[in-house]
């Protein structure tokens, strides 16, 4: 559903995402860890979601991007969180929440009939992500 919004004279759209599951990635010694979820995508009900979230500063362009697969219903996004956000993130998420918290992915001018054709037409099609929020349950 669109977010109307307009942020650097972009309209903005965003994708929702319910966590299913959360874990923390360690890929070698001496490195940052990284927070991998496995989510579903409300307007994709077909598709599945792997999120990847990085403490990395992102100063120009987008923060990531959406990669959906050419043989599954598989969409893999990369995130980069500037040290802060990741730490903020990984807080709420060292707690269950009574409920699925919500993700939500912020990209510019995007159309989910326009994206499914686009990624069966151009396989490996990627789309930026602008930003994110996210809703984490208390109760």
């Amino acid at each position: 559903m669109p977010d109307f919004s307009n942020v650097s004279g972009h309209l903005r759209n965003q994708l929702q995402l319910t966590v299913l599951s959360a874990e923390i990635l360690k890929r070698q010694l001496d490195t940052e860890h990284d927070i991998s979820l496995s989510c579903n995508i409300s307007e994709f009900p077909n598709y599945h979601c792997k999120l990847v979230f990085q403490p990395k500063e992102q100063d120009i362009g987008p923060i990531g991007f959406l990669k959906f697969d050419d043989k599954r219903p598989l969409v893999s996004a990369v995130i980069n969180l500037g040290e802060k956000d990741f730490s903020d993130f990984f807080n709420l998420l060292r707690f269950a929440p009574p409920r699925n918290a919500s993700i939500f992915l912020y990209t510019d001018d995007y159309n989910e009939e326009y994206l499914l054709k686009r990624s069966f037409e151009q396989p490996g099609v990627s789309v930026d992500i602008r930003d994110i929020s996210w809703r984490y349950p208390l109760i």
